[in-house]
């Protein structure tokens, strides 16, 4: 599938809830065929389903980052055409949506397979290997072995082709393997994804993620992949025998991979006037280190962590007691609708207040795709009182020390982050706390939440992939930084920002204008250099003032515009109308043109557009079916125009 235009109908998987994301978790007694059960419930209400586009490709597996918009069966990208009329997307093989199966980096001189789950739509930008149903690991066995990539890569003149063409691959010549060949073959490739998704699983923001690596580090080499052989010595030499080769002409073969293997070289390595220039996209794929694992990206997870944690969106009970993580599913199988960390309730999905699971569902889960059996469990849930800490279900946390810095307020961000690391290191948490801050040559956490090129950027830079910026923490600040609100994206609705007003803002505005009038009535009777101390802590306090008033009358302003978020629309539309309390400049920038686009008309199929501009979508409307569609105003599209042009279309198609 292609859709014509990424920035509409794509989004980071953890921009969408995990409700509206097919396939969904099942019971054991439940499960059926993954394609019928991602048709069934596209049919409802699940709008998103994932998609293997990826920016980056590594052996055997490559995380699954993205989702498409396939509700009513993909109506809106069907109906997406431009001004003459003509079909921008493109659905193409559509019998083999959400198929298991793998796919392969294109631009090497080797097969490198990576596999792609159940459950997710093939991209047009890759090609995708579907084997008939219990010949997945045979097919595998031929594309990864040494003997499949010299035949397809030195077959007549593919050799001079710095990337796999589909054709190439389907003429490799298939072979039965011996059952006890096959069950090797299995058995490596199960283990070679296993390990690489162990790596993922230490990181956010991948849906197989579970506790922080800093709580488990990787071992020396688990993140580097030796490309020249996928499989062992002894499995190549049982394939090439399966082939019919014997070791000295296997031996010969693998000389010549060798010497034109160089998928981790530079990209100028493929340059050449017949080849022409490489795109960015391309020189990406060169790179298949899965994790950069370093002490700062150990770090910065783990503050991470705890922010999420503090938020509600990870059980901080499976970094105490890691055995209460669910195991992943198989790696033919869907993905798990929310991540083995998470927070949940009995339903699978993201907990709610007073519902979540007790630590007896979760070592009654057989796998972090499937919900224990209907009354095996006989406490599903537990209240909030029993859960080790509390949780900011309103989605809302402050960098507030309190107006003179000794009593910092109960929502504080580093209060509650410090909270998080009393349970688990107890009275070792200062010292991991520092520990992590020397790293990322900060003087302490504040500075570290404070800083714009701080956390946040960190936080950018995680939950950004596939060259969309998808942030799920952000910071709403004061002028000069020293008040800044955070809020969680999961969390947000059309009652939030009046709630911060109230809540958050109002309360600090009481107590700044508290502490004025102190300091006030403290300079009355103050001379010398106590006088000139008060002076400036009164002027300092006084500016304080005023930038919180500014920041109570933008958020007012937004809150009136009106503001109703729709997370279908994604983060950047979402967090677009803040553009001006955002301090990083380089997130200011992106949301400020954001904004600019969805005021001038750009994005009308967004659901934000609709709520502020509903007259001039309306009328958008009109013209254009898919738009129409996706704001459930089909009825007024002008008929006779739109069916001329679908006629227009068919006839082109014929």
């Amino acid at each position: 599938m292609q859709t014509g235009d990424d920035f509409r109908f794509l989004r980071c998987l953890w921009e969408i809830p995990a409700a509206l994301v097919s396939p969904s978790s099942t019971r054991p007694e439940n499960k059926q065929p993954v394609r019928q059960q991602c048709l069934k419930e596209l049919s409802s209400d699940r709008a998103w389903v994932l998609f293997s586009k990826t920016e980056t490709a590594s052996p055997w597996f490559s995380p699954i980052t993205l989702v498409a918009k396939w509700s009513a069966n993909g109506n809106e990208l069907r109906n997406f055409t431009n001004e003459a009329g003509k079909l921008r997307s493109a659905l193409r093989s559509e019998q083999e949506y959400f198929k298991p199966g793998f796919s392969y980096m294109l631009r090497s001189t080797r097969l490198v397979p990576y596999l792609v789950p159940a459950g997710v739509m093939p991209t047009a930008g890759r090609a995708q290997i579907f084997p008939e149903q219990g010949e997945e690991y045979s097919v595998l066995g031929i594309c990864a072995s040494n003997v499949g990539s010299a035949v397809a890569r030195f077959s007549g003149e593919n050799f001079a082709r710095p990337k796999f063409q589909a054709s190439m691959v389907q003429g490799l010549p298939f072979c039965e393997f011996p059952e006890d060949t096959l069950a090797l073959i299995k058995e490596h490739v199960d283990a070679e994804v296993n390990k690489r998704r162990a790596v993922v699983q230490r990181y956010e923001p991948f849906q197989e993620f579970s506790v922080p690596a800093w709580m488990c580090p990787c071992k020396d080499g688990e993140t580097v992949w030796d490309l020249y052989t996928l499989f062992g010595r002894g499995l190549e030499n049982r394939i090439a025998e399966a082939f019919g080769l014997d070791v000295e002409q296997l031996a010969e073969l693998e000389r010549d991979i060798r010497e034109a293997v160089s998928i981790r070289g530079r990209v100028e390595e493929f340059e050449s006037e017949d080849i022409g220039e490489i795109s960015d996209e391309d020189e990406t794929e060169l790179t298949v280190e899965l994790i950069s694992e370093t002490a700062e990206e150990r770090a910065v997870g783990l503050f991470m962590y705890a922010v999420g944690v503090a938020f509600g969106r990870w059980d901080v009970r499976i970094a105490v007691d890691q055995s209460l993580a669910p195991k992943l599913p198989d790696p033919f199988d869907p993905l798990p609708v929310c991540p083995p960390g998470m927070l949940v309730g009995p339903d699978g999905l993201p907990a709610e207040p007073n519902r979540i699971v007790s630590e007896e569902w979760l070592r009654a889960r057989p796998d972090a795709n499937t919900l224990p059996p209907d009354s095996s469990v006989k406490n599903p849930t537990i209240p909030d009182s029993e859960y080790p800490l509390r949780i900011s279900w309103e989605g809302v946390l402050v960098d507030d020390p309190g107006f003179n810095g000794d009593r910092p307020h109960r929502d504080d961000i580093v209060r509650r982050v410090r909270e998080v690391f009393d349970l688990l290191w107890k009275d070792k948490s200062h010292e991991i706390e520092q520990e992590a801050c020397d790293i990322l040559g900060v003087s302490d956490l504040r500075d570290y939440f404070r800083r714009p090129a701080g956390f946040f950027q960190d936080h950018l830079k995680r939950y950004s992939k596939s060259r969309r910026k998808a942030p799920i923490y952000w910071p709403l600040s004061t002028a000069s930084g020293s008040y800044t609100i955070w809020l969680y994206y999961h969390r947000l609705n059309d009652q939030t920002l009046y709630m911060v007003v109230n809540k958050y803002v109002e309360p600090k505005i009481s107590e700044v204008e508290r502490g004025i009038a102190q300091i006030e009535n403290n300079l009355k009777a103050a001379s010398g250099r106590e006088a000139t101390r008060l002076t400036d802590r009164l002027n300092e306090a006084r500016a304080f003032l005023g930038e919180l008033r500014d920041l109570r009358e933008e958020l007012l302003r937004i809150a009136a515009l009106p503001y109703k978020p729709d997370l279908n629309d994604g983060v950047i539309i979402n967090a677009a109308p803040f553009y001006k309390l955002f301090r990083l400049r380089s997130w200011a920038k992106d949301t400020e043109d954001c904004w600019k686009k969805l005021a001038k008309g750009d994005y009308d199929w967004a659901h934000l557009a609709y709520t502020i501009w509903p007259e001039r979508v309306r009328e958008v409307c009109k013209r254009d079916r898919s738009i129409a569609i996706a704001h459930g105003l089909e009825a007024l599209c002008e008929d006779g125009s739109q069916e001329a042009m679908k006629s227009k279309n068919r006839r082109k198609q014929q």
